[in-house]
């Protein structure tokens, strides 16, 4: 096993600069399963296995309490798939990966749910006994206030924003490769439009290019989306 960190000063999730790295370099890395995993959760079961299923992504994270805490466990919705996350790369491409227009805390993960729910895919898990996460203490990034207008038109954007998008947007500056840790610094380009419109919250400047860029694919539903965002 192998640990990839992607790290950039901003936090925004670069889980498609993570994959797309590994995929330009996968005839000598030879990975061929995906664990997308937030650092503060431990499982707490050996019988929560990390393996791929072979035709779904698999979700692990279901019941989660905080580290020494009497109280229960927290049960989330039931379209969460934030916490570990379990999938091939073919199943990762075939939702355009994660979308690239989140900055700080939230919504990424509900957006890629709505992902696999548009291309009808079914995600899989294991029993709640076996799916319990501890989650250590660590300091709350900034909200995304902008994350409910986002998710709004998440399956609308879905082949025009995401994994396919990726090389234009980052470049790694640094790259440390040990036998069991791959440590990637990315610079993003802060004035590409996506980037620069959701890092200053303005939302407006998002939906414009975005459903500038969707014209040649869904016509009408640009003119439909273009009025409700005036109206």
């Amino acid at each position: 096993m192998r640990f990839y960190f992607i790290e950039r000063k901003t936090f925004s999730r670069l889980y498609n600069a993570g994959v797309r790295y590994i995929q330009q370099n996968q005839q000598k890395l030879n990975i061929t399963c995906f664990i997308l995993h937030d650092v503060d959760l431990i499982p707490e079961n050996d019988g929560n296995f990390y393996t791929c299923e072979s035709k779904h992504p698999k979700h692990t994270t279901l019941r989660i309490r905080k580290l020494n805490s009497t109280s229960d466990y927290s049960r989330f919705y039931e379209f969460l798939i934030g916490g570990a996350l379990i999938l091939t790369f073919d199943m990762y491409k075939r939702v355009n990966g994660f979308s690239n227009l989140f900055w700080g805390w939230g919504g990424e993960d509900d957006d890629l749910s709505l992902r696999f729910i548009q291309r009808r895919a079914c995600v899989v898990r294991p029993s709640y006994e076996l799916a319990n996460y501890i989650a250590l203490p660590h300091s709350n990034g900034r909200s995304n206030n902008a994350r409910f207008k986002l998710l709004t038109w998440s399956t609308v954007r879905l082949d025009t924003d995401g994994y396919n998008k990726i090389d234009s947007m980052i470049r790694i500056v640094h790259i440390l490769n040990t036998s069991t840790v791959l440590h990637l610094k990315i610079d993003v380009d802060a004035n590409h439009i996506y980037y620069k419109s959701a890092s200053i919250g303005n939302s407006q400047l998002i939906y414009n290019k975005t459903y500038a860029d969707l014209t040649t694919t869904r016509g009408p539903v640009t003119t439909r989306v273009a009025k409700k965002l005036t109206s």
